[in-house]
């Protein structure tokens, strides 16, 4: 049940922001319930019924008439109105547009050439291509920028055809004992054993922090500290002095922060702790998260496809990049063999490649911002529920009934945005790895920048999701209300959400990492069983595939902790900004690292009637 607190020292019935809290006498609150008429004649009249009462004090007699008060969305009848409805048109048309080109290519694609006239031209060779025009041409063109500097450091002919080919098939080894259809046999049993049974070493790992959360962050913690240490004795063990010292001063660097952050990262394990338990009291958000991933599926894996089609409309054309013809294949700037003919595709693929990549981005942030939505939505009802509530069920769905319905547009909107801000990281990458742009300090500042606004985007997005699922605001209003919120509560927290990410993570590799080695021992038996040779190679693959797959499927978990989290960070949020308590064990933590970052001190009166801020020097 909720309890009203104010700051110490300060005149009963003041508002509190702050993070000091006494307790104070509960002001009056105010219940209003509409009530709908069926008596009077011809049409249904509404009647507004308001009243007064007293909030309930720990430890008075429990009164089954109070309610927790809550946002709008843990009211379970209360319907929203739609919300950036624009937005999911404007989805919907570039979806259509998509699927109507993708349709359009299949249609109309062209007959693949054949690999090997490719490589000789003979399917370039015809009078048309003007076949020795364009290789002069191009030889020309490379020619002119070799000149000038930006073009290949290799002359023509400086290696012939025939000499690459030989130096290409001197590398291979026709010796090599390794048995790619022995180990596929081998390893296949073992990759899909371990697909399953991440599943269970993810729900092992919810389960771990939800019965000893602490435990769990600060093993993650020494053991990071640990192996930073173990790698500097390493190094000094093998004579390399100056890794040894860099990896000693990390180690007490790192060693240092974690100390003086020791209650934050006690408030990320109270965090995790009650996030599990969110988790346990609503299991279906993982099923509903496993069935976003699916279903996103249904459009990317035929949107690739349509993409595929689109590349296989156009017609062969003499290579760009050919400037000799010898036997059998071209050559180019340098001498590399390379195919005398190459793919033109029409010219109205590239915009429809831009197109299809767009939606693609789209539709993944959608599903990501689908599973935020419905994971914010539900957390928000568990925190907020009346105090006792034991029974959970129907949350997911009611979260996913709103995602889907009134706040779509908002959730394309929110998509969107983060659509457009990997578009924007993936030109700054270009950008940045242009040979052009090499040492650039200007592009280097600029890319950083970006980076830094890209992040701050990112943030505010996922908060502004999570504030409208919580009450089903528009995306632009929930981005200025949740920013203003946070500012408010949290500026001297700010330091506390950088953790649980790097815990979950932590975790998430040192479980990978044992269930690799684990996979790799088990494998080995096997292996040394089946195989003659090479049992130790295929063991220790098999462990590493392994290990990867489990780090996959255990982020997976991670992710959605980390949903799971930010939505619990702004229950409390709003809690504190309501004076309000829903779970204590948040605010007790919270109000520990508040006030060793609070100033010391109180607020005086002098004679003159000024109010000051003094504190003992």
């Amino acid at each position: 049940m909720a309890t009203a607190y104010a700051p110490l020292g300060v005149p009963e019935g003041v508002y509190n922001h702050g993070p000091r809290y006494a307790r104070l006498p509960p002001p009056p609150v105010l219940l209003a319930t509409w009530r709908f008429s069926r008596n009077t004649p011809g049409r249904g009249a509404f009647y507004f019924l308001a009243r007064t009462r007293l909030a309930r004090v720990p430890g008075d007699a429990p009164s089954a008439r109070l309610r927790s008060p809550a946002p709008p969305s843990s009211r379970r009848a209360h319907r929203r109105k739609k919300q950036d409805a624009v937005w999911s048109w404007v989805l919907l048309a570039v979806v259509v547009a998509t699927a109507a080109g993708g349709v359009l290519a299949y249609q109309n694609q062209s007959e693949s050439p054949d690999a090997a006239a490719m490589r000789s031209g003979g399917a370039c060779s015809a009078p048309s291509f003007h076949f020795d025009d364009v290789l002069a041409a191009n030889e020309a063109r490379f020619r002119k920028q070799a000149m000038r500097g930006d073009g290949p450091s290799a002359s023509l002919g400086s290696r012939t055809v025939g000499a690459s080919e030989n130096a290409a098939s001197a590398e291979a080894d026709p010796s090599a004992p390794f048995d790619a259809d022995a180990f596929q046999r081998g390893a296949v049993p073992w990759l899909a054993v371990a697909l399953g049974a991440s599943f269970f070493l993810g729900l092992a790992m919810l389960w771990l922090f939800r019965q000893c959360a602490h435990t769990m962050v600060w093993t993650v913690v020494y053991a990071k500290v640990g192996v930073m240490a173990a790698l500097a004795v390493a190094f000094l063990a093998m004579g390399s002095l100056i890794p040894a010292i860099v990896f000693a001063l990390l180690t007490a660097l790192t060693a240092f922060c974690f100390y003086l952050w020791t209650d934050e990262l006690n408030l990320v394990a109270s965090l995790l702790s009650v996030s599990t338990q969110g988790l346990r009291d609503n299991p279906h958000i993982i099923t509903t998260t496993v069935g976003l991933s699916f279903s996103s599926l249904v459009y990317i894996v035929p949107a690739v496809f349509a993409m595929t089609f689109a590349f296989m409309n156009g017609s062969v054309a003499v290579s760009s990049r050919a400037v000799a013809k010898s036997t059998g294949a071209c050559a180019d700037f340098a001498g590399d063999a390379v195919d005398c003919c190459a793919w033109q595709v029409d010219t109205w693929v590239p915009f429809y490649s831009a197109l299809a990549t767009i939606s693609f981005i789209w539709v993944t942030s959608l599903a990501l911002e689908t599973r935020m939505y419905v994971i914010g939505g539900t957390m928000c009802q568990w925190y907020f529920a009346p105090a006792g509530t034991t029974e959970f069920k129907g949350l997911v769905g009611d979260s996913l009934r709103n995602a889907l319905g009134p706040s779509f547009g908002t959730i394309a909107f929110g998509s969107f945005v983060l659509t457009m801000v990997e578009i924007g990281k993936a030109a700054a990458e270009r950008m940045r790895r242009d040979e052009d742009n090499r040492g650039n300090i200007l592009v280097c500042l600029v890319t950083t920048c970006l980076e830094c606004v890209y992040a701050i985007i990112e943030y505010i997005s996922k908060f502004a999701t999570l504030q409208a699922a919580m009450t089903g605001a528009a995306f632009c209003d929930a981005a200025a209300d949740v920013t203003d919120l946070l500012s408010r509560n949290f500026l001297a927290a700010y330091g506390t959400y950088a953790f649980p990410g790097m815990i979950l993570q932590g975790t998430a590799f040192v479980l990978a990492g044992g269930f690799g080695v684990a996979t790799w021992l088990l494998s080995y038996a096997t292996f040394i069983v089946s195989v003659d040779a090479n049992a130790g190679l295929y063991a220790a693959l098999v462990g590493v595939l392994a290990g990867v797959v489990a780090f996959v499927v255990l982020m997976f978990f991670v992710m959605i902790m980390l949903n799971v989290v930010d939505a619990v960070f702004l229950c409390y949020a709003m809690d504190k900004d309501q004076n309000q308590i829903h779970h204590r064990e948040f605010h007790a933590v919270f109000e520990e690292v508040n006030q060793k970052a609070a100033p010391r001190g109180a607020v005086v009166q002098n004679p003159t009637g000024n109010r000051m801020y003094a504190a003992h020097v």
